[in-house]
């Protein structure tokens, strides 16, 4: 597969690779450990094949609704349908917005089934798009607190404190430094979104002084429930 940012990748000089005097075809899309790399690097098509998928699934689960109450039908939701679709999420994160709209739809037609079947009004379920961010502040802690190695690469530079005193120079030794984004498609992905949200998060709250992962990922789901609200 040829990766490239041209619009017509195809005229792009390549020179063949032969394996035992074959030939290797050229691929627009690859899969790797579940995930489908495009040569533009989108993820387009890997969000279209897991809203299938989730909603193929979702659709098996309706047509045994008659067999379960409310609560048997979120379970199987939650472990059928969303768990394909929350597989390696900092990965593709980074695609179109309205791609990612593909999954919300998922994720409603599954708590329209559950009312209908719910005696009593329920909570909604928690948007698959917060139980992203959470997913992303928790490597963030795990990369800055706990400084854990396998992720040592991934870890920014700390914001520079300035020499003298200010209102928010306590909070600044935890901030980092926001990587330089030129395209939107750069700017949603891993490092530079949630970057800018623990940062957010660092001047708005204590949370990053938790002194366990188990304390900060309920803390931060608090928080990003209030932000919602």
């Amino acid at each position: 597969m040829l990766i490239s940012r041209r619009p017509d990748p195809a005229d792009a000089p390549l020179s063949n690779i032969q394996i035992d005097s074959r030939t290797l075809p050229l691929q627009g899309a690859i899969s790797i450990l579940g995930l489908e790399f495009n040569s533009s690097l989108t993820f387009t098509s890997h969000i279209k094949r897991l809203a299938k998928n989730a909603a193929w699934k979702l659709d098996c689960i309706r047509r045994i609704a008659n067999l379960l109450d409310d609560r048997g039908i979120e379970i199987l939701y939650k472990a059928q349908a969303r768990s394909l679709m929350e597989y390696s999420p900092l990965t593709w994160s980074s695609c179109p917005p309205s791609y990612l709209r593909l999954l919300d739809q998922v994720q409603n037609r599954a708590e329209r089934l559950i009312q209908l079947k719910s005696q009593h009004p329920r909570t909604a379920l928690q948007p698959l798009q917060t139980r992203r961010n959470v997913g992303g502040l928790c490597v963030m802690y795990k990369i800055h607190k706990q400084q854990s190695l396998h992720l040592a690469p991934l870890r920014l530079h700390p914001t520079h404190v300035p020499a003298y005193d200010t209102r928010e120079s306590h909070i600044m030794e935890h901030q980092v430094t926001v990587p330089f984004a030129r395209t939107d498609q750069y700017l949603r992905s891993f490092l530079p979104h949630f970057s800018r949200l623990w940062n957010c998060m660092v001047r708005l709250t204590d949370i990053p002084q938790s002194t366990t992962l188990h304390q900060f990922k309920l803390h931060i789901n608090q928080w990003l429930q209030n932000q919602e609200i």
